[in-house]
């Protein structure tokens, strides 16, 4: 039997190339995936590639509560219910703000990654959680980066995004784990994706696949096999962790 099978999923993000690769890894594993992004295109070809009855696609941008309300409506009015949330969804690689210095950054952009990165998890959790605690279940998985756990000497708007993440996972576990809630952070390292390496030269992509023992980039698969087992019964008493998925570049 599939490890999730009949299980409603909401995959944020859907539409990049971790969020995609996600809806279509907890499909295999006989999930019902509602896959919310801004690109209504890019969702309506990711169902069309999958071509199951087992996905739903609606447009959804978390930086607006009234589009987290939205969503969370469609899937309650057909499904009833939320097993599993995955907070894809995440504030764009910009390499000019990624090379800034702290004190060149300014508040305005430090609040808008926030309001994606985190604001747009938060919306998403308090909308599922109430839905969970009622059904006595469910998953809420984070994804941060290696960053917030080392610290890093770019992307400080990003990483303080990242690192409240953490906390929010941590706090869903301490609050809501005796309603059967569990919560995991992704704390991902180099994951190869094209708005990534886009930005770096042939130099910077090599040097970032040489911080890892394993001496490449990860892939968006990687990413997915470790969020359907979390999100299955397998992973049942496991919460409130932050898992590291670089290739061994950090240990803890």
């Amino acid at each position: 039997m599939p490890l999730l099978d009949g299980r409603v999923c909401i995959v944020t993000g859907a539409s990049g190339e971790i969020g995609s690769v996600v809806v279509e890894e907890l499909v295999r594993e006989g999930a019902i995936v509602c896959a919310g992004a801004r690109r209504e295109d890019k969702l309506r070809e990711l169902a069309a590639r999958l071509s199951s009855d087992k996905i739903r696609v609606k447009r959804l941008d978390v930086s607006s509560p009234s589009s987290v309300d939205d969503f969370f409506n469609m899937v309650l009015g057909e499904f009833g219910r939320v097993d599993c949330l995955v907070n894809v969804a995440g504030y764009p690689m910009d390499r000019d703000l990624w090379f800034k210095h702290l004190h060149e950054v300014s508040e305005e952009e430090v609040l808008a990654v926030m309001q994606v990165d985190f604001m747009g998890s938060l919306r998403c959790a308090v909308r599922a959680i109430p839905i969970m605690v009622k059904q006595h279940g469910g998953v809420v998985i984070n994804i941060s980066s290696t960053p917030a756990i080392t610290g890093q000497s770019h992307g400080a708007a990003y990483t303080f995004a990242k690192a409240a993440l953490i906390s929010l996972t941590k706090h869903i576990t301490q609050e809501y784990a005796k309603y059967g809630v569990r919560a995991y952070t992704l704390a991902l390292g180099n994951i190869k994706t094209k708005p990534t390496t886009s930005v770096l030269s042939e130099e910077e992509f090599k040097a970032a696949a040489a911080e890892a023992p394993a001496n490449r980039w990860g892939e968006p698969r990687e990413v997915a096999s470790v969020i359907s087992f979390l999100c299955s019964d397998k992973a049942s008493f496991i919460n409130g962790q932050t898992i590291i998925i670089d290739g061994g570049a950090v240990m803890r």
